[in-house]
């Protein structure tokens, strides 16, 4: 069903560009118009000053050589969000827009260096995106990220880079099932009065461009569920009145077929989960929320207690006078955790930070922020066996950690052209 769908939006996609290049032998011009090329970027440098009351500890339970831990309190120097962006776009006679973008991670750390490479074609029928970028499920939505200043808080790098992680506590603002930049085919519809919907569609998640696919496991380091026959799906409206006042509102959700992380593993649920968001603003000020729901996405089938995925609420709300914004967040994510009583959250995560931005000159800013994080989990030590068991190498031992409070400190500067 999933796969006739979309070979259908293919095909209905394939004779609207067969439309616009017959339009065009029909009315020709003597010469067309030179595609444009535009490079564009970003980066930034943090200062982070981090505390973590407790230290995450990985590597094998019985094996002391394979055990590591991060640190518990410190700073860290780190360029955060780099990136570099090239933009060809053109325009057929008929008025067919057409382009490649293409974008290489500034990640030094990293052995890849392609973030994005896509097509994109566009006209009155809408448009379409062809290659390796983020979804409907990131692009139409709308939540307390679209407030965040600062790094971005859970949407920037924050969380990995300096907070130790609680066993199976909820800290993401991304449903279950999120493709992230895998290869993938999307459509979105023209905006018709402020409405407008989309699909993405990725066959195997994990997989980008060129990169070799295991048919029968997870390709990552440390092995994770992974998807096929991924389809994304979102609808957003969005409208500005005449005093100024703008809102919008979003709706997106993500089914799939799961497969575990290896062929041995045990089954895994099929994905299916939701979310709701809007935005609203005027004179300076925006407002912004999201609830997400990712129901038993990617937990296990079997046993007698049976853990869910977790539901999660992200909040954001900012303030902007000449070049100066205020900024708050906060996000609430909790599940039912593995254990005999089903009956409360077990495993939870509070957060929240605040931040002030400053824009020096075009192009150029500065900011501070602070955040804390509180996470807690009474079923860490069962939750981090039960997944011990699957990830039996040592190099991919987790946990487990039942609870952390960590607090961070952030002084950073970012150049944009």
């Amino acid at each position: 069903m999933i796969r006739t769908l979309l070979g259908s939006t293919a095909l209905l996609s394939a004779v609207i560009l067969t439309v616009e290049a017959n339009a065009a032998k029909t009315n020709p011009t003597p010469t067309m118009a030179t595609p444009q090329f535009k490079i564009a970027g970003q980066s930034s440098f943090n200062s982070y000053f981090f505390r973590n009351k407790r230290i995450f500890q990985a590597g094998n339970a019985e094996d002391s050589s394979c055990s590591r831990k991060k640190y518990g309190r410190g700073q860290l120097f780190a360029v955060d969000d780099a990136r570099l962006k090239f933009l060809v776009e053109g325009r057929t006679d008929p008025g067919m827009e057409y382009g490649l973008v293409f974008v290489l991670d500034g990640n030094t750390d990293k052995d890849k260096i392609v973030r994005e490479d896509y097509l994109f074609f566009g006209g009155t029928w809408g448009k379409v995106y062809l290659g390796d970028t983020y979804g409907v499920q990131n692009s139409m939505a709308f939540g307390g990220y679209d407030q965040w200043g600062g790094t971005g808080f859970l949407d920037g790098g924050m969380f990995d880079r300096v907070v130790n992680q609680t066993t199976g506590a909820p800290a993401s603002i991304d449903l279950v099932g999120d493709t992230s930049r895998d290869t993938k085919l999307t459509y979105l519809t023209p905006r018709v009065y402020g409405f407008q919907a989309g699909v993405s569609y990725t066959p195997r998640t994990e997989h980008r461009g060129e990169q070799t696919i295991e048919a029968r496991r997870s390709v990552v380091t440390p092995k994770e569920p992974f998807d096929t026959d991924n389809v994304a799906s979102g609808i957003n409206f969005i409208h500005k009145f005449a005093n100024g006042f703008e809102m919008g509102l979003s709706a997106t959700s993500i089914f799939a077929q799961a497969h575990s992380e290896y062929r041995s593993a045990p089954v895994r649920k099929n994905v299916a989960s939701y979310a709701f968001g809007g935005t609203i603003s005027y004179a300076g000020a925006g407002f912004s929320a999201e609830y997400g729901n990712n129901g038993r996405s990617h937990a296990f089938k079997e046993g007698k207690h049976r853990p869910n995925a977790g539901q999660f609420l992200d909040f954001g709300l900012s303030y902007m006078w000449g070049a100066t914004k205020l900024s708050t967040g906060y996000y609430y994510g909790w599940r039912h955790a593995l254990a005999a009583n089903l009956s409360r959250r077990q495993a939870k995560t509070n957060a929240f930070s605040a931040a002030i931005d400053q824009k020096l000159a075009p192009g150029l800013g500065v900011y501070v922020e602070y955040a804390h994080f509180k996470m807690k989990n009474r079923a860490a030590s069962a939750e981090a066996a039960r997944v011990n068991a699957v990830l039996k190498p040592c190099n991919q031992f987790i946990g487990p950690v039942k609870s952390n409070t960590a607090n961070v400190f952030v002084v950073g500067s970012r150049v944009v052209f």
